[in-house]
């Protein structure tokens, strides 16, 4: 992605298996579609090779089988989400669930994919799984992973940067998305011989290179000068 939208999206894709670990990313796809008053499609992809028991039948509703994935979906969103759930649109489709959502996003014209982690193991490693890698190794557009409880609108935001051309896209588009949010640039270093240096050598060093560093990149002409002056820089 060599040039993000200077513009909150229009349209925002909700990535969900109906699973409890993707309530928090529903919660957050729901407070920025309002703050930006985007639309909101949320879309479940049925796996035909994992889930067969759940693969699309055709058949007139009856009290014989399983409500049907977009039955079930909109009833669990209902459930969750009360009224608000009537200004959600709902796609269902079967495939490989990476590619498939792709393509929705593709086709839909979605500006931002919001989605959960697989799972947060009791030592704090996260595994975001398949599927979401997929989606931001392949995706054109910014994928968020949601991991926190959404209590209220982002407020300060740390963009991590190892001063690559990737790295200023990462802050162009954080910054093109949220602005007035308190930013602050992180770069994490490994001082060479460090334990050859006392404490304030080694302070110094980072704060040189913060210095410096940090001033180069932000001199890019593509950056904002209202992002310049917002802009807090962070070296561990």
């Amino acid at each position: 992605m060599t040039h993000p939208r200077l513009a909150p999206p229009h349209k925002i894709l909700l990535a969900t298996d109906l699973s409890c670990r993707c309530d928090r990313a529903l919660d957050r796809a729901v407070q920025l579609a309002k703050e930006w008053q985007a639309e909101l499609i949320a879309a479940y992809v049925v796996d035909p090779d994992q889930s067969r028991q759940y693969r699309f039948d055709r058949t007139p509703a009856s009290w014989r089988r399983l409500p049907s994935p977009v039955e079930r979906m909109r009833w669990r969103l209902k459930r969750d989400l009360g009224t608000s759930a009537e200004f959600i649109r709902v796609i269902v489709e079967e495939g490989p669930p990476g590619e498939t959502l792709l393509s929705i996003a593709a086709r839909e014209g979605c500006d931002l994919i919001v989605t959960g982690i697989a799972r947060d193991e009791t030592l704090g490693r996260m595994i975001l799984g398949n599927t979401v890698n997929r989606l931001v190794r392949g995706s054109p557009v910014p994928v968020l992973i949601v991991h926190d409880r959404a209590l209220g609108a982002y407020r300060s935001i740390v963009v991590a940067t190892d001063f690559s051309e990737a790295s200023l896209q990462a802050l162009l588009t954080t910054s093109a998305l949220f602005p007035g949010r308190d930013l602050t640039l992180f770069h994490a270093y490994d001082v060479p011989f460090s334990g050859l240096l006392d404490e304030r050598d080694y302070v110094r060093n980072l704060r040189t290179m913060e210095k410096e560093l940090g001033a180069k990149f932000l001199s890019d002409e593509r950056v904002d000068t209202a992002v310049r002056a917002s802009a807090t820089l962070a070296e561990v």
